[in-house]
């Protein structure tokens, strides 16, 4: 199958190298290389990757008449700069699409594939930390960015850059055979495909939504979140009335306030199972909550993971 690896100035050189070498070491050890690659960028050009390296390309994009998947790197600390470029990718984007070709993002390159509107109505996934803007930018997108691979309508997303190894794998277990994709792995020391990246993810709870009086709720919340807490009783300490509170905080944040609520303990939790040896039981307490199995339950349903889990996968200079 012939694959277009499209390059864009400010991608990560990472991914795209990624891409390369588990491409060229399927081919390796299939019987018959399944894969042909070409590298491609929009004009033709070498170009300008993210920490300062030159990607050279085998062509333009103009060149492609057509192809059967195309793969594109991701841009997590230049999306702000990458994405008024976006645009000018859509018309070759989504000619490939209605020809038949797959399209694949990697990371932050699902805001390409979102700009060329091909996205519209299908769920996806993005790198977590950017999820948020993704919403904002993209309503008419299903986000599922707790999720490290979303597939439909021949589209295919993935979340952070290390989830680059889990597209390729993914990819060459689809295009390749399951075999392939194995050997690939056992060779390359990599695990089965994950299913999620919400373990990973470290809530960064929105603050520039420029309504003061919510924020100082929200400063207020961080400081006392560990106590008994009523929203009703928060919203009449701030002034607010409830309805009235409950749909302004949603508003601003995207969160109601129970959730917000929720999210503070459980990030603060977090913290506590990766720096400390403190029980379950202890640190149910020590964030607001009572109930030790209940608090497990909420842990496993937002995190991804068993607090006992979560801890063993990232327990780091316990105290």
């Amino acid at each position: 199958m012939h694959i277009t690896l499209l390059l864009a100035d400010r991608c990560s050189a990472a991914s795209a190298t990624t891409a390369l070498e588990m491409l060229s070491a399927a081919n390796l050890f299939a019987d018959s290389p399944p894969f042909d690659v070409m590298v491609a960028s929009l004009d033709g050009q070498a170009v300008n990757a993210w920490g300062g390296q030159r990607l050279q390309v085998d062509g333009s994009v103009a060149q492609i008449a057509q192809t059967d998947l195309v793969l594109i790197p991701g841009f997590l600390f230049t999306l702000k700069e990458a994405l008024p470029t976006f645009p000018a990718y859509a018309p070759w984007l989504r000619e490939q699409h209605a020809r038949g070709a797959v399209l694949a993002s990697m990371c932050t390159a699902a805001f390409m594939l979102a700009e060329s509107g091909v996205l519209q109505g299908l769920r996806a996934t993005t790198h977590w930390a950017l999820a948020e803007l993704f919403r904002r930018r993209y309503a008419d997108v299903s986000l599922d960015d707790a999720q490290i691979l979303c597939e439909e309508n021949r589209v295919i997303t993935s979340g952070g850059a290390s989830a680059a190894m889990d597209l390729m794998l993914h990819l060459i277990r689809r295009f390749g055979s399951p075999e392939l994709a194995h050997t690939c792995g056992k060779y390359l020391l990599i695990d089965n495909v994950r299913s999620e990246q919400s373990v990973y993810a470290m809530w960064s709870l929105p603050k520039s939504h420029g309504d003061s009086e919510i924020l100082r709720v929200q400063h207020w919340l961080e400081q006392h979140f560990a106590e008994p807490l009523v929203i009703d009783d928060v919203a009449r300490r701030f002034g607010f009335g409830v309805r009235n509170f409950k749909r302004r905080f949603k508003e601003a944040t995207a969160y109601t306030p129970i959730a917000y609520l929720q999210t503070l303990r459980l990030e603060r939790a977090k913290q506590m199972l990766e720096s400390t040896r403190m029980t379950l039981e202890s640190i149910t307490y020590a964030v607001g909550y009572e109930d030790s199995n209940s608090f497990r339950r909420l842990f496993q349903q937002r995190v991804g993971l068993l607090p006992a889990a979560y801890r063993k996968k990232f327990l780091v200079h316990p105290a």
